[in-house]
């Protein structure tokens, strides 16, 4: 059943993103709408999927590679579909958000049967809260990143993918998405911190992950200070979302999925 419930998820991901593609590209509305209905679809039957897989398992989507992959996803499209509730004009960047999930989702299928035992260290609320405030982290950086491309594609000729809104819109969307993940990021980094001492008997040890985080974090703060001090907008700052984007994602996917770790030695199948 899990399996079923994961492929229907992905199925309705992979719609979606055809959908929406063909509302960025020819400008159908429709295309939109039903771009939004596969997301919402496809929502259902991969919260079955990771609910399945906690009750099988015993934890949440924090051990393996497939159980943190497919609930970042998860939480992508979650995330995505509260705020465009909120904010209709950002509905569009689904054209740039639904293809992700659905690559995420591809990598997630690597490791599905890996399954194991976590540590009593993973039994801990701060653990909770440095997980929940990373995959926020990580939805939020990927619409801030859709919105700057977006807001790339489109300021050539305002007029091109009418679709999507004005580039001004866009700019001021990339920059409120950016601060929200930095913020997001410096939650998880205090978390994180705390629960660090209360498994190892230290608040920081400089652990890649650790070092990673920072580093993005202050790189964070500097594109920010460019923009609110500086009042840096329009392309360049766009360009530096990108930036960010490439920051944020080495430190979620290759410093705490590849290199090897404190964080990751007890990562199943990673």
């Amino acid at each position: 059943m899990q399996t079923v419930t994961f492929w229907g998820a992905t199925t309705c991901y992979a719609l979606a993103t055809g959908f929406f593609f063909v509302a960025l590209v020819f400008g159908k509305k429709w295309g939109g709408r039903w771009g939004r209905v596969g997301a919402m679809a496809g929502l259902l039957p991969h919260a079955a999927a990771l609910g399945l897989r906690w009750a099988e398992v015993g934890h949440g989507p924090y051990s393996s590679r497939y159980e943190v992959i497919s609930g970042n996803a998860f939480v992508l499209v979650a995330i995505y579909l509260a705020v465009t509730l909120v904010y209709r004009q950002l509905r569009p960047v689904g054209a740039f958000v639904m293809p992700v999930t659905f690559l995420l989702m591809g990598w997630a299928v690597s490791s599905f049967g890996v399954k194991g035992e976590v540590p009593i260290i993973f039994k801990s609320y701060w653990l909770l809260l440095h997980i929940g405030f990373a995959k926020a982290f990580g939805a939020s950086l990927i619409i801030a990143a859709g919105c700057a491309v977006a807001r790339l594609i489109k300021s050539p000729a305002p007029g091109r993918l009418a679709n999507l809104p004005e580039v001004e819109r866009l700019d001021l969307y990339a920059y409120q998405f950016l601060m929200i993940s930095f913020l997001f990021l410096g939650v998880m980094i205090i978390a994180g911190s705390l629960w660090a001492h209360q498994s190892w008997g230290r608040y920081w040890g400089w652990d890649p992950i650790e070092t990673s985080s920072l580093a993005t974090w202050l790189a964070f703060g500097i594109i920010l200070h460019f923009r609110v001090l500086h009042r840096w907008s329009g392309r360049r700052m766009a360009w530096l979302t990108c930036v960010a984007f490439a920051f944020g994602m080495a430190t979620l996917y290759v410093v705490a999925l590849v290199v090897p770790t404190i964080h990751n030695s007890y990562l199943v199948g990673k």
